[in-house]
């Protein structure tokens, strides 16, 4: 995929977990990303787990190392003085070699290192250097040389120097892998590291002005290079662009974006994530508009080619634009994979980018939960769907005869919001279902469960079942969701209502909200997700990761042929195959979940608009997924 160029973008992403390079503002060098050695299949998997992070302080940084060191391989460390902020990426270390980090040497302390390191059989592949109270420090990471490749590094390079250091290293088969750019009194210097590249072709430029470095960018992408490394600076008042372009062997997809805000750089973190590419070098750099960033992004997995890619994205986008609403996100699984995330739109009032991990309320999805819960907790033994609520709950007013399972299936009798039970309790903090319970318990029921089998949709019905699962499973009723589902199978952001990290939505009066507080409704409507972990959720349901699949048939099924609602879900019939949804609607959201059980087919779609229309949009998508699997 040919890579793609950035000067401005619009929006950020709240809570990036990406890595930001630095400068110093004295001396110290924007750097370039470090490739430990010839992309292979150590260093450039198809496939592979990674992280990044940025602006940590030293000791946050510490604990990063901790906590990835045993099973993760660094790739980039950046430091930025003054305040001593730190950035890296790393990846999974797949072949479990050695590896160090060192920080903070003199230059001298550096050599010394650097020697004792070879001697052990290290070769270098990042050298970074910073500039602390006037005092220039390095820093620096080692792997073990397990292939026994010929490598050399070099620090304190005029320009010359330099060109001459790569006309050798061409000769001698050595491709550059760091090369870092830097201030001092005596002028500009250069520092980089070599390794051998055995038939692997690279170019290098140096010193280009925008448009030089645009065309050359074009020339080699057409040529079939890539961006290996990537550094700017300004030189005599003029911005200036070096890099080095390797050749794509494997033809894997990749992006390259420069001169982006640190805004753009966030959004587009996020997007090519979702598109299912990895970080593999950063670059920060001073200009005449302030500080901008430039990427590289590898492609990691098979999700770029999806062939049903195209066509769900201008579903998507028609949408967007019908509906006006600010932000769409939409993630398919298939198989049990993720084979589409993507964000369309906006999530705030700020312009931050939609992506498939923003969360946001699912509104009354959070029936369907409901019906999981139920099962599982009978799956458990603590609960059967014929126990009756009031022996569950005996404070509960004896007019209340209806069963654990009628109230998750809509048919306890129960009224809803406008039938005399519009109690205002939105906002306020609830302990337990139990407490929101009793604020309208005393009222009457809108028919009887006993005599009377009406499927009649009840928000206030949940909190009722909230109360009876409290009672069963001798814990409150978000530490259900939590310990019965979410920790119990990885849910991941599906869970309780957080207070903060929403999704922005339009109210109905088309002003931005931040959200509602739900506490009293966990389970008709007070449950949050991503997108991403909403579809896997219904992933996990068609694969039987969840309950059995005798169990999930029965909470498909309605309990009589009058209605199409069954424990928490709506269920029907497309093309002859069976398919259970369920959709949500509150101020500033629109939610809904669509899955096929005998397909292993999962979609699940989340707007920031309560008028837009994410349940036609789930429909089609699923259905056209639905269209192209073999019948």
């Amino acid at each position: 995929m040919r890579a793609a160029r950035s000067t401005t973008t619009r929006r950020l992403l709240a809570g990036a977990c990406v890595l930001l390079l630095s400068l110093a503002t004295l001396t110290a060098p924007p750097t370039s990303q470090a490739v430990p050695g010839v992309p292979g299949s150590a260093f450039d998997p198809p496939q592979v787990g990674w992280s990044s992070h940025r602006n940590q302080s030293s000791s946050q940084f510490h604990d990063t190392f901790l906590d990835l060191r045993d099973e993760y391989l660094p790739l980039d460390l950046e430091i930025d003085t003054p305040g001593y902020e730190v950035g890296s990426v790393w990846q999974r270390n797949l072949d479990g070699r050695a590896w160090k980090i060192k920080r903070n040497l003199t230059s001298s302390e550096y050599a010394a290192y650097w020697k004792a390191r070879r001697a052990e059989g290290y070769r270098v592949v990042e050298q970074e250097n910073y500039v602390i109270g006037g005092v220039r420090y390095w820093a620096g990471i080692w792997v073990d040389n397990t292939e026994d490749l010929v490598w050399i590094s070099k620090r304190g390079m005029t320009a010359g120097e330099l060109d001459d250091q790569m006309d050798g290293a061409r000769a001698e088969r050595l491709m550059p892998v760091d090369i870092d750019e830097y201030n001092t009194a005596s002028g500009r210097r250069y520092s980089a590291v070599w390794v051998a590249s055995g038939v692997r072709d690279w170019r290098f430029h140096r010193d280009l002005t925008k448009q030089q470095w645009a065309d050359t960018f074009d020339v080699n992408a057409d040529d079939g290079y890539r961006v290996l490394s990537f550094e700017s600076v300004r030189i005599g008042g003029w911005q200036r662009y070096s890099g080095v372009y390797v050749t794509n062997d494997n033809g894997r997809g990749w992006f390259f974006r420069r001169d982006m805000s640190n805004k753009g750089y966030t959004n587009w973190w996020y997007r090519y994530r979702d598109l299912g590419y990895r970080v593999v070098g950063v670059d920060r750099y001073e200009t005449d508009d302030g500080t901008r960033y430039a990427g590289m992004w590898r492609q990691n997995n098979d999700r770029p080619d999806w062939f049903m890619r195209s066509r769900v994205d201008d579903l998507v986008e028609a949408e967007l634009d019908d509906d006006q609403a600010p932000g769409i996100a939409v993630a398919i699984y298939v198989d049990g994979q993720a084979r589409y995330l993507r964000g369309f739109g906006d999530a705030d009032e700020d312009g931050h980018w939609m992506d498939s991990s923003h969360i946001g309320s699912i509104a009354s999805v959070s029936k369907a939960v409901a019906g999981v819960l139920t099962f599982r907790m009978r799956e458990l033994g603590e609960v059967d769907l014929d126990d009756e609520t009031e022996d569950l709950v005996p404070a509960m007013p004896n007019h209340h005869t209806h069963t654990v399972g009628q109230l998750v299936s809509n048919r306890g009798c129960v009224r809803h919001y406008k039938e005399g039970l519009d109690t205002g309790m939105v906002d306020e903090d609830w302990d337990t279902a139990r407490d929101a319970a009793e604020e309208f318990w005393d009222g009457s029921l809108w028919c009887n469960p006993v005599t009377q089998d009406i499927d009649h949709y009840s928000t206030h019905g949940y909190t009722l079942l909230g109360a009876a699962l409290e009672a069963a499973g001798g814990d409150d009723v978000k530490g259900l969701v939590r310990n019965r589902l979410v920790n119990a199978f990885s849910l991941g952001t599906l869970g309780p209502q957080r207070s903060s990290g929403h999704l922005m939505g339009l109210h109905d009066d088309g002003d931005w909200i931040d959200g509602f507080d739900n506490d009293w409704k966990v389970l008709g409507g007070g449950i949050d997700s991503s997108v991403a972990d909403l579809a896997a959720f219904g992933a996990k349901l068609a694969n039987g990761t969840i309950l059995p699949d005798a169990d999930a048939d029965e909470m498909w099924t309605p309990p009589t042929a009058a209605s199409g609602y069954a424990f928490g879900w709506g269920t029907g019939m497309v093309s002859g195959q069976r398919v259970v949804a369920k959709n949500g609607s509150w101020a500033g959201t629109r939610a809904y979940l669509r899955i096929y059980p005998d397909q292993d087919i999962s979609v699940a779609v989340i707007m920031n608009d309560r008028s837009g229309g994410a349940e036609g949009l789930g429909q089609a998508i699923g259905d056209l997924v639905l269209s192209t699997l073999p019948s």
